[in-house]
């Protein structure tokens, strides 16, 4: 027999306020069924939950790849296997996937995203142009801006492509005061095809370089794709 406390909560958070709150009597319906009404809402909440998934899913951008868990090394596996907690994201953690092309990282960090969305985390993907170019205008152009917004309110933000090509000595700076202001109370993910003592080489102001790996990576987890 399905318990009424339980009934009452579930048509609380369907918004059933009059069944919620006790106006509607169950134990007064001869002719009702509670295990039945129990399904039924816990149907409803399921086709709810999927629905607010896919919404996320779609507006997080993240790219459609098949990720498959036999290609990844034991150590790496583990690893992987640990972060379906999701304790990283309660815990704000960085996530930094290191690896040359084709080794998987992407859809690594897709796969991982999922895992998010699935926990009704809200993520946003986007590679190294699209994130900076959202910095840029955000507040000169209304698209850039509602995108910026929603990156505001996610919980996991999935940067794709950092350090491909090296940011310039104009763009270093916004890119730092974003990474900063976001790293502050969200999880960020990292992907890049070079080690980060090359971001510092590679970069005109090493100074500010450091600076901004020192901050990604003071509560991260690096996970390095060979």
């Amino acid at each position: 027999m399905a318990d009424l406390i339980e009934l009452y909560e579930k048509a609380r958070l369907l918004n059933l306020q009059n069944l919620a709150h006790g106006k509607i009597d169950l134990n007064r319906e001869t002719v009702s069924n509670l295990d039945y009404l129990d399904y039924v809402f816990s149907a409803e909440l399921e086709l709810r939950r999927q629905a607010a998934i896919q919404r996320n899913k779609n507006a997080s951008r993240l790219p459609q790849r098949v990720f498959d868990p036999s290609r990844l090394k034991p150590g790496i596996a583990w690893q992987v296997e640990q972060l379906d907690t999701l304790q990283w994201i309660e815990e704000e953690q960085n996530i930094i996937l290191i690896g040359r092309c084709d080794t998987g990282k992407t859809t690594l960090a897709a796969h991982i995203g999922q895992m998010a969305l699935e926990r009704k985390e809200t993520v946003y993907y986007c590679n190294i142009e699209e994130f900076l170019r959202v910095m840029k205008h955000k507040d000169t152009s209304r698209k850039t801006e509602k995108i910026y917004r929603y990156i505001l309110d996610c919980a996991v933000i999935i940067i794709d492509d950092v350090m491909y090509a090296n940011i310039t000595p104009e763009d270093l700076p916004i890119f730092y005061r974003a990474i900063s202001f976001l790293n502050e109370a969200r999880s960020l993910i990292i992907i890049t095809n070079r080690e980060l003592s090359g971001w510092i080489s590679a970069a005109e102001d090493t100074h500010l370089m450091q600076t901004l790996v020192d901050r990604i990576t003071a509560n991260s987890q690096i996970i390095r794709l060979r």
